[in-house]
């Protein structure tokens, strides 16, 4: 039966879908719902129709589930993250683990994968304030924070809910700069900023108890970069201007201890006040992060990754192990003290650098770099090293590129270790494997971003 758009239908939730919908079945046709949790009964509205499916949303909710919680930021809903705030963080998890499994089990084939439950944010944590990243758009009205969904407009945020304690107490001083500095004309000249902070700087310990941000243990001694756009249609955008707004910025915020300005019509186009990198710990080792450079974001549950990755990999001192999409050494690092050597294949050169850089900063010399793509450059590792032992692989949310995944396969390594950040792709590259000989061990999903339908993955295979 054909649903009419903008109708509303009552129906039955029966289970929760990847992206953060909840599922509901009338007459056999399959309706995602946005808002509901499964076990509800809601009246929803017709949103779109396709041939396979129809989407809805709720409005109103007739049966509750004893998982639904109040929305603690309403608004933040409507910038695209955050789509399940409104589920118990306990519940989320077990949603998360349920998603996996039943990915692996349609997409993959898999009969019965095992997928162990999620490691979430530690208790003592404060599961809201793990990010040390974040972007924050200029409206054209001068508002300042996250952008609305399938809009130009900019949801004014005086503080940042989701962001580390240090983030959020810089960025507050940045939008008061800014707003002091360029009054009604700050967006003629700047149209998005990014703040990255050094969550757990060298030398630097500090908690991140829930309670520690309102007792002022995270003063503004967090190093912290910061990342401006200009707006090139705008004046102010030379390269003497943009220095001296990131020696201003410098001066005023001591956090700040650089300021990349980008969009600059000037000779240098790109700007650099003070310094473009940080150095963050993670676990016993130090890594450089440049302004550029992709690293995860999530403050506590970074180091938990890693030591999933080298706890999967089970390397030996003689090993070869491969790590494609490298990044910045995150995995390699750690690799290469139990392994022989680590070829580390990566694209983008500012990961490039700071994995040189992080590896003589912890006194490692068995990491061989090659840059460029994974699928273009895993031939020269095969050359170079007739067998490897280990792969381990991070690719971006499309997955492993075919050519890379062939390529695996002519390695013929022992153990694969696939980290993923969408459990639909990991499912059909792991159905690809199982092809060639390869099984799924386990799979450990990583909650890296909580209240939001987005899932990390360590998936670890074995050759037969």
């Amino acid at each position: 039966m054909e649903q009419i758009l903008d109708s509303v239908i009552e129906v039955e939730t029966t289970d929760m879908a990847n992206g953060g919908d909840s599922v509901a079945r009338v007459n056999g046709q399959v309706i995602f719902v946005k808002g509901a949790i499964a076990g509800e009964r809601v009246q929803a509205r017709i949103i779109e129709n396709r041939r396979d499916f129809v989407r809805a949303e709720v409005t109103a909710i007739l049966t509750s589930s004893p998982n639904r919680i109040s929305v603690q930021y309403p608004d933040l809903t409507e910038t695209g993250g955050l789509q399940w705030q409104h589920i118990h963080y306990a519940a989320q998890l077990e949603w998360k683990a349920s998603i996996v499994k039943q990915l692996l089990m349609r997409i993959g084939k898999l009969a019965n994968p095992q997928v162990l439950p999620v490691l979430g944010i530690p208790e003592q944590q404060d599961y809201w304030r793990q990010r040390t990243i974040a972007q924050f758009s200029v409206g054209e009205d001068g508002a300042i924070g996250f952008r609305r969904i399938a809009s130009h407009e900019t949801l004014d945020m005086p503080t940042c809910p989701i962001a580390h304690p240090s983030l959020d107490i810089t960025y507050q001083h940045i939008r008061r700069f800014l707003q002091r500095r360029f009054g009604e004309n700050l967006p003629a000249h700047i149209q998005r900023f990014t703040i990255r902070i050094a969550a757990n700087p060298p030398g630097l310990p500090i908690s991140q108890g829930k309670d520690s941000g309102q007792q002022g243990a995270y003063k503004m001694r967090t190093p912290a970069i910061l990342i401006i756009e200009l707006n090139q249609n705008g004046a102010y955008t030379s390269d003497k201007e943009a220095e001296e707004l990131g020696k201003a910025i410098i001066t005023s915020i001591p956090s700040v201890v650089g300021v990349v300005c980008v969009g600059v019509t000037g000779a240098k186009r790109r700007v650099v006040v003070g310094q473009d990198y940080l150095h963050e710990k993670v676990n016993t080792k130090i890594f450089r992060i440049s302004a550029g450079s992709f690293f995860q974001v999530n403050a506590s549950q970074t180091p938990a990754l890693a030591q999933k990755v080298v706890e999967f990999a089970q390397a030996r001192h003689g090993d070869i192990v491969l790590d494609g999409y490298s990044g910045g050494g995150l995995f390699s690092v750690f690799l290469a003290e139990q392994a022989a050597k680590v070829i580390s294949i990566e694209s983008s050169v500012s990961s490039i650098a700071d994995a040189h850089v992080t590896a003589e900063m912890n006194h490692i010399s068995n990491i061989q770099i090659i840059e460029g793509l994974l699928e273009k450059n895993i031939q020269q590792a095969q050359k170079m090293y007739r067998n490897v032992d280990i792969v381990v692989i991070d690719p971006p949310r499309a997955g492993c590129h075919p050519r890379a995944m062939e390529g695996i396969k002519k390695l013929e390594p022992r153990t694969i270790v696939y980290v993923s950040c969408d459990p639909a792709t990991l499912a059909r590259d792991v159905r690809a494997l199982s092809a060639e000989n390869y099984r799924l061990v386990v799979c450990q999903p990583i909650d890296m971003f909580p209240n939001t339908a987005h899932i990390e993955s360590v998936a670890l295979l074995q050759r037969v």
